[in-house]
């Protein structure tokens, strides 16, 4: 028993990395920091900041500091020694509007640690702008989040989704699911936002809780008009295409896999999971708009697709390129745009497809009025030049009754219901 307490007594310090009778006596570096990491300024303005050291220094050294571009003046160095303040303020002039990283570096390697003391400043034109963006931030997500309900009302009004196409609903939900849990990986994980801060330490996380709602409320809706396809009425060969569950399955299985990855090795963190996700959520916003299109475009008829859900997505998608631009300008920060290829993408992407959409609605509408006015007049005119034809009458009336069961025809059955009547005609003269 003596012997193994013996054997812990020298094992534990050599297992610990040192020696018998050895004891660490180094000790942490002072660690230099400013008061703040994120500052905003007005264009030729001045804020001050303050810059600390946590313990004195061994050694004297300079800090010197540094900026990219010429967005603020520059900082004389200070000179620390161990007998020096451990607090000083520093003034920031700021000469254009512009996104800068502000550093203060020792001059003498291994004096002190510095990994934090930066500071991201922006300097901004005029604050009325952002209070505007703001604005528009909260105007472009009510659009959006009120684009999914005038589909729903239609759906329930007509107790069908005749004219609705399936790939567009399977394709968002898989979006918006990708999309959700982004966010929440984003806001609400800790392992996962120390992940990001390790690999862009002096970047800014800009997901928001409307950023984890607004996904949700996008997915309860989308599933709301999944049930309604199952219980409404719909075509018998109204389904999910091959295509579309194809691609679906490629997209499933590409997060399987990266969440396998993560969870079992080190080639792949949890916020590689995140990126996956957030370039499927991309990818499906590409093409999600392209079945009903088609089917649009092979039926020529738009009923069954609500207008004021393509007016909404399409108000929602201009004015957050609209915000996205007007930030970009006020900080003159336009490499911004390029950074946030989501948002970008998401407002391109929907303008470009939702004028599509209205083009062909109005198309198809105003393509069908033009016809059933045709029908109408020639209807008129064969009861009044045969008065009483009991065929004309009922091949008028069966035609007109067929124009109220279709709302919008393909134009070359609306066209030849034209013909049967005046065949009728030719024939009983």
């Amino acid at each position: 028993m003596r012997a193994f307490i013996l054997w812990c007594i020298t094992a534990v310090p050599l297992l610990a990395g040192g020696t018998v009778g050895e004891t660490s006596t180094q000790n942490p570096l002072p660690l230099l920091s400013f008061s703040t990491t994120d500052m905003d300024m007005l264009i030729h303005s001045s804020e001050q900041v303050n810059l600390s050291l946590s313990s004195p220094p061994d050694t004297p050294f300079n800090i010197s500091f540094s900026s990219d571009g010429d967005v603020l003046e520059d900082v004389e160095a200070i000179y620390v020694s161990p007998s020096s303040p451990l607090s000083w303020v520093v003034t920031l002039n700021s000469t254009s509007n512009g996104k800068t990283l502000f550093r203060a570096e020792p001059d003498v390697v291994g004096v002190v640690a510095s990994d934090d003391a930066f500071i991201r400043v922006s300097v901004m034109i005029n604050p009325a702008i952002n209070v505007v963006a703001d604005v528009l931030g909260w105007v472009y997500t009510i659009a959006w989040d009120i684009s999914f309900l005038p589909q729903i009302y239609k759906n329930w009004k007509r107790k069908s989704v005749v004219g609705l196409a399936f790939d567009f609903l399977t394709l968002n939900f898989i979006g918006f699911f990708s999309y959700m849990m982004y966010n929440i990986g984003n806001l609400w994980i800790p392992e996962i936002q120390a992940e990001f801060h390790d690999r862009h330490p002096t970047s800014v996380m800009h997901v928001r809780l409307n950023d984890v709602i607004f996904p949700m409320y996008a997915l309860l809706c989308t599933a709301i008009q999944i049930v309604q396809c199952i219980f409404y009425k719909r075509d018998p060969g109204q389904r999910v295409s091959m295509t579309c569950r194809v691609i679906s399955s490629l997209m499933i299985a590409a997060e399987v896999i990266v969440l396998i990855i993560a969870a079992s090795s080190d080639l792949l963190q949890w916020l590689d999971l995140l990126l996956c996700l957030s370039y499927i959520k991309i990818l499906v916003t590409c093409i999600k708009y392209i079945p009903q299109l088609y089917m649009n475009y092979k039926v020529q008829s738009t009923e069954g697709w609500s207008i004021w859900q393509v007016i909404l997505d399409c108000t929602g998608g201009s004015l957050s390129l609209i915000q996205m631009f007007m930030l970009a300008s006020n900080y003159a920060d336009w490499n911004s745009v390029l950074r946030d290829p989501a948002k970008l993408g998401l407002g391109l992407l929907s303008i470009f497809f939702n004028i599509f959409s209205l083009c062909s609605t109005t198309v198809f509408t105003e393509e069908s009025k033009f016809v059933q006015t045709l029908l109408q007049r020639n209807r008129s005119a064969l009861t009044r030049k045969y008065p009483g034809n009991r065929l004309v009458h009922q091949s008028a009336a069966s035609n007109s009754e067929e124009w109220s069961t279709q709302t919008l025809t393909p134009t070359s059955e609306l066209l030849a219901s034209v013909l049967r009547l005046l065949s009728v005609a030719r024939n009983h003269r």
